[in-house]
């Protein structure tokens, strides 16, 4: 009886360890809804419309338009965000795109909204005046918590529609509106 006892214990602190090795999430971005997490997907997108120079000023309406009329992974109002501690630089190639570095949090992070024209989808940065943007289309405003030291938690709300999580190296750095994770939030 006490043999069995034990085995069975063991059992228990087995499956125990294995569902803990299994919570822990490789780094990227993930949609929670309800106890499902799902990993967002890389959407490598191009500029359909830039700035030009004009006497030394630059004029423009900058477009972006990234393939599928949705990203095909559903959200609420969760995002996770898990970051590599031992990676150094950001890995770029038009497949690819890993920005999860040590140095990045969700201070390097926007939201925005996408519109869907048929088979894609697009996102409209406004119009530039000489850099600045006099019609700035939305962002969504968020709120972040660290879990850990290498996950953070996304809160924000977002109203049905499908949304980009764009990143910049740096909280100086340029965004880069054509590497997306993209997600939607159902109705």
């Amino acid at each position: 009886m006490k043999r069995l006892f034990i085995t069975v214990i063991a059992a228990f602190a087995m499956a125990l360890a294995a569902s803990a090795q299994e919570a822990k999430l490789a780094p990227g971005i993930y949609a929670v809804v309800g106890e499902e997490i799902t990993h967002l997907t890389y959407t490598n997108g191009t500029a359909i419309s830039s700035g030009t120079n004009l006497l030394g000023f630059e004029l423009g309406n900058h477009k972006y338009k990234y393939k599928g009329a949705t990203s095909g992974v559903q959200a609420t109002n969760k995002l996770v965000m898990v970051i590599n501690p031992e990676k150094k630089g950001i890995t770029k190639t038009p497949k690819k795109y890993d920005p999860f570095i040590k140095s990045m949090t969700p201070a390097n992070i926007i939201i925005i909204p996408l519109d869907v024209d048929k088979d894609k989808r697009i996102y409209d940065e406004g119009t530039l005046v000489e850099g600045i943007n006099t019609t700035r289309k939305a962002r969504m405003d968020f709120e972040w918590e660290m879990v850990d030291e290498n996950t953070f938690e996304i809160v924000g709300d977002f109203a049905p529609g499908e949304y980009a999580v764009v990143f910049k190296p740096s909280k100086l750095g340029e965004l880069d509106f054509t590497s997306i994770y993209g997600f939607f939030v159902a109705e």
